[in-house]
């Protein structure tokens, strides 16, 4: 990653032509510019409302990383406390959505991926997670995209999945196309240790 050019060399990073990015929000959203997935019609109050959202899931996901990074002892001792911790900011969440089907309302965006990667994150810790009704059907909504659905049922189909790697599939079997390098890195059954995607 020091060898690349990038002006932050961090992970993940991605690499599109001339455009050379780190940090998950910053992917997330270029991505979701590129490719469509941004609320249709929005306005800077809208547009800093999903930001503001997709900022609230990484202290979400932290949470989650941080007991993930920590000695087994501390894991064993702390998990509890952690899921108790991330169902507060799921209420939040459930608030947020209300009765829209994703984030936007209509619009599905790269904050639905981001937000999805999240919960199941901590699905995989405690498989009774989720207790918001909305949550639950937003959940089965995203995994039920067609273009997903392909992806979790095939044979090489992984959890340990990263958001921006979500949408590339995505966005690839809706027919845009691009030669994305995406690289991330993460640690037990959370994210994929460190792969690259080439489309």
């Amino acid at each position: 990653k020091f060898t690349l050019g990038l002006d932050f060399p961090n992970l993940p990073y991605l690499i599109d032509g001339d455009v050379k990015l780190t940090q998950t929000i910053s992917i997330l959203h270029y991505l979701s510019a590129k490719t469509g997935l941004f609320p249709k019609g929005s306005n800077p109050a809208d547009i800093s409302r999903y930001d503001m959202i997709d900022h609230v899931i990484m202290d979400f996901v932290m949470i989650g990383v941080r007991l993930c990074y920590s000695p087994p002892e501390d894991f064993a001792a702390n998990k509890s406390a952690v899921i108790e911790q991330g169902k507060g900011f799921m209420k939040q969440f459930s608030t947020a959505l209300g009765d829209n089907k994703f984030f936007a309302g209509n619009d599905i965006t790269g904050t639905d991926f981001w937000m999805f990667e999240a919960i199941d994150r901590f699905v995989k810790l405690d498989s009774t997670f989720i207790e918001h009704d909305n949550l639950k059907k937003f959940m089965e909504r995203i995994r039920g995209l067609p273009e997903l659905e392909k992806y979790f049922t095939s044979p090489g189909s992984t959890h340990t999945w990263h958001s921006t790697t979500n949408m590339l599939h995505f966005v690839k079997d809706m027919g845009h196309t691009g030669d994305f390098t995406c690289a991330t890195v993460g640690r037990k059954d959370w994210l994929c240790f460190s792969f690259l995607f080439l489309l």
